[in-house]
């Protein structure tokens, strides 16, 4: 029932944010405090998917391939952490020019802003797992850890390595009233270094 993956990318640095029914988890400090209060309205069990938007700040030295922003919609037993249930949707970029005005603070030289929303397509599996999670008994949810994480992987246009590479995202959902922030500046490169990536990004293909 469960089986829409996107492929992974190895050895390309991705940036993830975790969101739990009961909240947000992030392995980093550069979530906003303000972003953790927001988040208390937003509830991935009722929220419209098809409103759903991802923005994403990054530095022009690098480049978000096709499918490079995604998201995953997993459950988990709260026991032993079995994988029971996973969802893999990729983004896609849209234009909306009335979505990148919400945003114009944020527009910098130096900087692309993109903006993603989930393919039409994909939007039943979103739905699928709404309702599964809803369906489930208060008892058997307790037992299980519903978690939405979003993924943006990066590689490198240029031949000279920035000292660092500052990524920015925000989420938009109907009952948010508007894009929030969901990680500053943070350093895909320096996740790297903790993940175990010693070389870093990789060269995009079309730099190569």
């Amino acid at each position: 029932m469960f089986a829409h993956k996107t492929p992974a990318r190895p050895g390309i640095a991705k940036l993830v944010l975790v969101l739990m029914l009961g909240g947000l988890m992030s392995a980093c400090g550069h979530v906003p405090l303000a972003t953790i209060a927001k988040l208390s309205q937003f509830d991935m069990l009722e929220t419209d998917p098809g409103a759903l938007r991802l923005a994403v700040k990054y530095p022009d030295a690098i480049r978000i391939p096709e499918g490079g922003a995604i998201m995953a919609l997993t459950i988990k037993r709260k026991a032993d952490s079995t994988v029971l249930m996973e969802e893999k949707l990729a983004f896609e970029e849209t234009d909306s020019k009335a979505d990148k005005a919400e945003l114009s603070q944020e527009l910098q030289t130096g900087y692309r802003l993109e903006i993603y929303r989930i393919p039409e397509e994909n939007v039943p599996f979103f739905r699928s797992f709404q309702k599964h999670m809803a369906s489930m008994s208060k008892s058997d949810r307790e037992k299980v850890e519903g978690n939405l994480s979003i993924g943006v992987t990066g590689c490198l246009l240029t031949d000279e390595r920035p000292s660092e590479i500052r990524v920015s995202t925000f989420l938009k959902a109907a009952e948010l009233g508007g894009f929030i922030t969901l990680i500053r500046n943070f350093d895909l490169e320096e996740q790297m270094a903790e993940i175990g990536g010693e070389e870093g990004l990789e060269r995009c293909p079309e730099a190569v």
